[in-house]
């Protein structure tokens, strides 16, 4: 009697062991395949945002006539639908952009946005002939990938030159550049640290980035 009261036991001990067993064989498939489908999901929308860009870029070099306002034109066109451009001023903003008015954070989109536009436009001759091919591209968390790659100069003339975009990648909104790497150098972590020392040195005050933003774009 009391040999078959133990082996009882020991079957239900391991039928509830083999439950819990099958219950995590059966989810572990349905998890595995939920993850990567998710991750390739990522990648394919950063890869085809930067894929798509550089093609903008090119067709702008193939047709362009030197004229600045056209170039202007195209370049803030670029941004405007491939940079998210308010997740910069966020981040480049630091603890302070919480401090902003609406229109203080307005204004320094607006002003930053310019900047930006306005420095491609200048150099905007230096990126004939540079050739971008991608390396690979990981998933950093569930809404970021970074795009790793390298622009080539078709002539020879310039160094290879390592450059990373981070992309973000939200569910229910079209992935978009966050920041650029040139060779593994954050342009936005640059532009935060600069920001703040700015703000730090007057006391505080978000405006005082706003017109440093302003004079930067009227003397260039």
């Amino acid at each position: 009697m009391m040999i078959l009261t133990q082996t009882l036991k020991m079957l239900t001990t391991v039928k509830r062991w083999l439950g819990k067993k099958l219950m995590v064989i059966c989810l572990l498939p349905m998890a595995l395949a939920g993850l990567p489908a998710h991750a390739d999901s990522q990648i394919n929308a950063a890869t085809e945002v930067i894929t798509k860009m550089i093609g903008e870029v090119e067709a702008y070099l193939a047709t362009d006539s030197g004229d600045v306002a056209k170039r202007t034109q195209n370049i803030a066109q670029l941004f405007d639908t491939h940079f998210d451009l308010e997740g910069i001023a966020r981040f480049s903003a630091g603890p302070y952009w919480r401090a902003a008015t609406d229109q203080e954070r307005i204004t320094y989109i607006q002003t930053m946005r310019d900047v930006m536009v306005g420095t491609v436009v200048r150099n905007f001759d230096q990126l004939s002939g540079l050739n971008f091919t991608t390396i690979d591209s990981q998933a950093k968390g569930e809404k970021m990938v970074l795009v790793r790659g390298t622009f080539n100069d078709a002539t020879g003339k310039r160094p290879p030159v390592s450059v990373s975009w981070r992309v973000i990648t939200p569910s229910a909104a079209p992935a978009k550049v966050l920041d650029v790497e040139i060779e593994n150098i954050s342009m936005l972590v640059t532009q935060k640290q600069e920001n703040i020392a700015i703000i730090r040195k007057n006391e505080g005050r978000f405006s005082a980035l706003i017109e440093a933003m302003k004079e930067r774009r009227q003397s260039r």
